[in-house]
């Protein structure tokens, strides 16, 4: 929830309506804001391609800058920003109109000029590269560091896995938020937004079955994202294997949007990505807070409603045998048939790590 893609009563009301319902809310690649701290809900920060918020004067990533963060005892998490479903493939673009004087210094950039972050960070070329980052990041900071990414190809997270081994589970990261590519924006190509990554159904039971299959599930926690908007779709994701569950489009539909298509114009009717001061009236912090509390009140109520309703005391108890799919024949199949979940192969890990090849 980048403020600048964001505005200032839209980031404001998340961040009180986060903190009223005891949920975290994500900071998004553009820096920490005054009014991501306001409400004093607990932060995950988002490290993303341009490094907004924790770059030097060269645009690279500055260990003072994290430390300095990572004081702050409401930033709790790290997330490194590999890309995400509207757009894989591609950085973020922040038209000059919306770089303002504050947003540009919060950022770390020039302002009233274009700000256009890179498909990819400098400094990660591999798998090895990202495991390098994680534990620098780690390091510097002393939090959780995990990674944010939309899947495709999945054969670099066996390459990912086997690295791990060779390091050390320690090295692992804390947790890996998978997006689906039903995630979106108003300002995404639409040729990426329609047609580029895995949908949540494919990529979230994939990567926690490859977990399982490295061993590695204990270690990571697996935080699901993309378009999961109501709670049926969270209990699906929680019946596959995620830990967490995360949305920006539910809260979005929460502070008021209509999906007009003009994020990155400026001219959002409903105040949620302007900074225009007339068009932002219409968004009122104390009021949009409620709503936000409000949507993670009836989600949490609802998840729990599904769950009692299999027979489970908590959705964290919700297996893959407890849903179902109803297929084109009309046909339920259970999900545990759909996505069988393997077990642990040792002799796997071993010989991979041994030798990649």
């Amino acid at each position: 929830m980048s403020y600048g893609a964001l505005s200032r009563p839209a980031v404001r009301a998340l961040s009180r309506g986060a903190a009223e319902a005891g949920c975290w809310l994500n900071t998004g690649e553009g820096g920490l804001s005054p009014y991501h701290l306001e409400g004093g809900c607990d932060l995950v920060f988002q490290i993303g391609t341009a490094e907004y918020g924790v770059r030097d004067a060269h645009g690279r990533l500055s260990e003072a800058r994290l430390r300095e963060l990572a004081a702050r005892e409401r930033v709790r998490m790290f997330e490194i920003k590999l890309s995400q479903g509207a757009k894989p493939g591609k950085g973020g673009i922040l038209p000059a109109v919306k770089v303002t004087e504050e947003i540009a210094r919060i950022r770390g950039i020039p302002p009233h000029r274009d700000s256009i972050s890179p498909n990819r960070h400098p400094e990660i070329d591999s798998t090895a590269d990202l495991l390098d980052m994680i534990a620098r990041v780690r390091q510097v900071t002393g939090k959780p560091v995990g990674f944010k990414a939309v899947l495709g190809a999945w054969g670099w997270l066996d390459e990912l896995f086997a690295e791990i081994h060779r390091r050390g589970i320690a090295s692992a990261p804390d947790f890996i938020t998978v997006d689906g590519a039903e995630g979106g924006t108003g300002a995404a190509p639409m040729s990426l937004a329609d047609n580029m990554g895995l949908p949540l159904r494919e990529a979230l039971p994939l990567l926690v079955d490859r977990l399982t299959l490295w061993g590695l599930r204990d270690r990571v926690r697996v935080i699901a994202s993309g378009k999961l908007v109501t709670p049926v779709e969270v209990a699906w994701a929680l019946c596959v294997g995620a830990d967490f569950a995360v949305s920006a489009r539910g809260f979005m539909f929460a502070l008021g949007c209509i999906r007009a298509m003009q994020c990155n114009r400026d001219t959002c009717p409903t105040g949620i990505t302007t900074h225009n001061s007339c068009l932002q009236r219409g968004l009122v912090p104390e009021d949009k807070a409620r709503r936000v509390a409000n949507y993670v009140r009836n989600m949490v109520r609802e998840v729990g409603v599904i769950a009692h309703a299999c027979g489970v005391p908590e959705p964290r108890a919700l297996r893959r045998f407890h849903a179902r799919v109803v297929t084109e024949r009309g046909i339920s199949v259970p999900l545990d048939r759909l996505y069988p979940p393997p077990q642990p192969d040792p002799a796997l890990w071993r010989d991979l790590a041994a030798d990649p090849g």
